[in-house]
């Protein structure tokens, strides 16, 4: 049964990530190369925030709406990660059951979350579809 599966059991541990200080570019490139949504961001070896493709657009659409052509080349320069990142990026550990996951993705509308031991350090990310291809396999079996 998914509900009685651990975290650890689905979580991706091949997980890109950045620091606040790189570019929105990298950000973009990074998800293109790896074909991922979601980066999580670290300083120093902890967690401070995550950057998902929806945060990417919403930002560069508003950024689009309200500023002309010199201000968004300005902007594209300037502009880190720091900008945009969720600063309180939802976190379980890798012992938390798939129930307590899908219960937050549903609750915060969010697509992934972040897992990561009791010092904060990053041990991995899981997103929804992470948890439909354990639902197929367990489907399958």
């Amino acid at each position: 049964m998914l509900a009685a599966m651990e975290v650890n059991e689905i979580m991706q541990t091949d997980v890109a990530v950045l620091t606040p200080q790189a570019s929105l570019r990298d950000v973009a490139e990074l998800m293109r190369e790896r074909d991922i949504r979601h980066v999580p961001i670290l300083e120093s070896g902890k967690i401070v925030g995550i950057v998902s493709d929806r945060d990417l657009r919403l930002y560069v659409a508003d950024l689009f709406q309200s500023q002309g052509e010199t201000e968004i080349e300005a902007a594209r320069r300037a502009l880190t990660i720091r900008n945009i990142m969720q600063t309180k990026p939802l976190q379980v550990d890798p012992s938390a059951d798939i129930g307590e996951v899908v219960d937050l993705l549903l609750e915060y509308r969010i697509g992934a979350v972040l897992v990561s031991d009791n010092q904060g350090v990053l041990r991995g990310i899981v997103s929804y579809e992470d948890l439909l291809r354990a639902y197929r396999e367990l489907e399958e079996e």
